[in-house]
């Protein structure tokens, strides 16, 4: 829908010479449009944030990467930020190695832990929308990610339904983990399996809070009674900073 939306504006602009208008007015504008739709444009002219989002362009170009570009820089600086946290990093739901690829950009010289049946999405439950998902759905293969991401030193994959394939780091902790994988079952074996292993500070994000409802039951149940909050950021990411 957003998608669709952007390419009306874009397709909108070309035809009435908007391009021609003076910056202040062209924001105006865009953003006039935008907000008809409950949209927002957010300007990033830092020269350090541009990088960011040229590194985002590149990926986007190379492979399928399911995030927004709002959404990938959120994960981009989550990772940065918790480089002064101990433990590793993990993301359970790789898909064809964008968010992945991303993560590996700004992590550093630590260890990341990738999860994926690599198969597609399992079987929905009642919690979640079979409209919006189906049975085999955002299928990968374990080569191609495991290609894409041969340039990176302390990656480690690993194939199968999560977390019957947990095994090699149930001893570990963890200063960041993103989840991608879009349904309730898999949401909340998740969220049990890290939240005790998290370092203090460290950040869980997960895709989906906002648009699929078994994410977000899962979020909201396991941290009903917890101290910590299940922050809603811009796109349809959730964060939770362990404390």
């Amino acid at each position: 829908m957003i998608k669709k939306l952007g390419k009306k504006i874009i397709k909108w602009m070309a035809n009435t010479r908007i391009l021609l208008y003076p910056r202040k007015m062209l924001r105006k504008i865009i953003n006039y449009a935008l907000a008809s739709k409950n949209g927002v444009v957010v300007f990033y002219n830092d020269s350090e944030r541009a990088k960011v989002f040229d590194l985002i362009k590149k990926i986007n170009n190379e492979t399928e990467m399911l995030l927004f570009d709002n959404e990938a820089y959120q994960l981009f600086m989550a990772v940065k930020k918790t480089e002064k946290i101990n433990g590793d990093l993990a993301e359970v739901g790789s898909y064809r190695g964008g968010s992945a690829k991303l993560i590996c950009e700004a992590k550093g010289d630590k260890t990341l832990h990738l999860f994926d049946t690599f198969e597609g999405l399992p079987e929905l439950s009642q919690s979640d929308n079979p409209k919006q998902f189906q049975k085999g759905q955002y299928s990968s293969t374990f080569e191609y990610v495991k290609d894409y991401l041969k340039n990176f030193k302390h990656v480690y994959l690993y194939k199968g339904l999560f977390p019957a394939t947990a095994e090699p780091i149930k001893n570990k902790t963890f200063s960041f983990v993103n989840l991608d994988v879009d349904l309730y079952e898999a949401t909340k074996a998740s969220i049990e399996f890290f939240y005790p292993r998290m370092s203090k500070g460290g950040i869980i994000i997960s895709h989906d809070y906002i648009s699929a409802p078994g994410v977000r039951k899962a979020f909201d149940d396991f941290f009903k009674d917890k101290p910590e909050p299940v922050i809603e950021m811009s796109g349809t990411q959730c964060l939770v900073v362990k404390v």
